[in-house]
């Protein structure tokens, strides 16, 4: 098994973990072209890869420079280059981008003028969680890539409106912080397919001190969203005597998402090879980067014949998209809805593909539930840990089986000036079989335009029979 380990000794950040993927082996040229997938214009950001000596270690410095007058005009000292508190004084570090770890140029992702809503996704200053999500998922990225990027994004939005207490889809990013935000956190999902990872560990992780000036004020180190990220998966944290930020949110989310474990080192079969993302400080007592060792697992090889060895054979179809998957399940009958509800949130963050539970009548008359969990053969492990952790079950089952599906597309339609995304599934040959709007974007258009629920279902149906008639 292809793993990972994450050495954040001296802390992490976005642009840091992508440098390191870029030194252990990703090509600039392919990540460029993987991101040009995103449907971003050309002239909004490019990047550059420099190396640098931090501390004598030589790694690769990841810069994502913005582009154009509309970014120009934003004034990007919202979120970055904010007033340090650093050893009893305060550094505007030049104001460009000498942020501590050169990540926190959207960060810590504050909804503009303290929540309050903005309806226009499309605003020159401030981007929402909802279109980035919308951009990521009618990109024409793979879907490995989609869904780890998505599921980053989503613990960070969850983090932030924890900290804000504002819903989720209100959280908005600056527009020069969300380009930076979508190329590290995408370009880290393209980084984390592309080396062929299958299971990523992290070490544990220093925060930092002091405080950093923002503009809703001084906000303490480490930020709360990094906090709330940490506590989310119970990360443990290493002490680290310095005063300024070590830790940033987007850092956090990255490797709050992919770790399979914290802690030390795991056993390597083979080193493959190691890669060293810089920040931009370079301090002066030690190496400001992340370190990235990419190799096979000792003891995980093992464990994957044993638990792969069964794994049937994909049966003959020409009318689905076949794949094999992992199903997970227990029986609960002493657990609470609530307990139940918040672990079945859990695995699809996780990255559970589906998740049900259904009533039924266990042992002694006793009413139940069973916890069904479907997910990709690689997560099993994981998901089953999610399960054991979270539920009052004493194990689990498990089995291999195949799975069936439409090949399925988004297509986008207009009620009014609200739009709605529409799911399209097809078989083999193109014939539409399914088509069904995405509930979220209807309920948000029910709620904005005063039509009922079932009147926008309808309607967003409809156009989409016509956009697909004309095809």
């Amino acid at each position: 098994m292809k793993i990972a380990y994450f050495d954040c000794a001296f802390g992490a950040a976005g642009d840091m973990l992508l440098g390191a993927c870029l030194d252990a082996g990703l090509s600039l040229s392919i990540l460029e072209s993987k991101l040009s997938l995103l449907g971003l214009s050309s002239d909004q950001y490019a990047l550059s890869v420099q190396k640098v000596h931090r501390c004598s270690i030589l790694a690769s410095h990841l810069n994502v420079m913005l582009k154009g007058a509309e970014h120009k005009s934003v004034d990007k000292h919202d979120h970055d280059g904010h007033s340090h508190k650093s050893h009893g004084h305060d550094h505007d570090h030049d104001h460009k981008h000498k942020h501590d770890h050169d990540d926190d140029k959207h960060l810590h992702s504050h909804p503009p003028d303290h929540g309050h809503k903005h309806d226009d996704d499309n605003s020159h200053h401030h981007r929402s969680l909802s279109s980035i999500t919308k951009l990521i998922e009618s990109s024409k990225l793979a879907s490995p890539v989609k869904d780890l990027a998505l599921r980053i994004f989503h613990r960070l939005g969850v983090a932030e409106s924890k900290v804000h207490g504002v819903p989720l889809d209100e959280i908005h990013f600056h527009e020069v912080g969300a380009i930076d935000a979508i190329v590290d956190i995408v370009g880290f999902a393209i980084a984390y397919v592309e080396l062929g990872i299958e299971q990523a560990y992290v070490s544990a992780l220093p925060i930092g001190s002091g405080t950093v000036k923002t503009m809703h004020g001084l906000f303490p180190v480490p930020g709360p969203a990094t906090l709330n990220l940490l506590a989310e998966v119970g990360a443990p944290t290493r002490d680290l005597n310095v005063s300024f930020e070590c830790l940033t949110p987007t850092g956090a989310a990255i490797l709050t998402t992919c770790a399979h474990a914290f802690g030390a080192a795991p056993a390597f079969e083979r080193i493959d090879h190691v890669g060293y993302g810089a920040g931009t400080l370079d301090a002066k007592d030690h190496p400001n980067v992340v370190r990235l060792i990419l190799g096979d697992s000792r003891h995980q090889q093992n464990r994957k014949v044993q638990s792969f060895s069964s794994i049937p054979q994909l049966a003959q179809t020409d009318s689905c998209d076949a794949q094999i998957v992992a199903v997970i399940e227990c029986n609960l009958d002493d657990c609470s809805p609530q307990i139940m509800a918040y672990t079945a949130e859990q695995l699809l963050t996780y990255g559970a593909l589906d998740v049900t539970i259904t009533p039924c009548l266990m042992k002694k008359g006793r009413p139940g539930y069973k916890l069904s969990v479907v997910a990709e053969p690689e997560s099993r492990d994981s998901l089953s840990q999610i399960v054991i952790k979270e539920t009052t079950t004493l194990g689990v089952r498990s089995y291999m089986c195949e799975r069936l599906t439409l090949t399925r597309e988004f297509r986008e339609v207009k009620i009014g000036e609200h739009t709605i995304r529409v799911k399209i599934a097809r078989d083999a040959t193109g014939k539409i079989l399914n088509m069904h709007p995405e509930y979220d974007d209807c309920t948000r258009v029910a709620h904005k335009s005063g039509l009922a629920l079932k009147e926008v279902i309808l309607d967003s149906l409809k156009l989409a029979q016509t956009i697909t008639d004309s095809l």
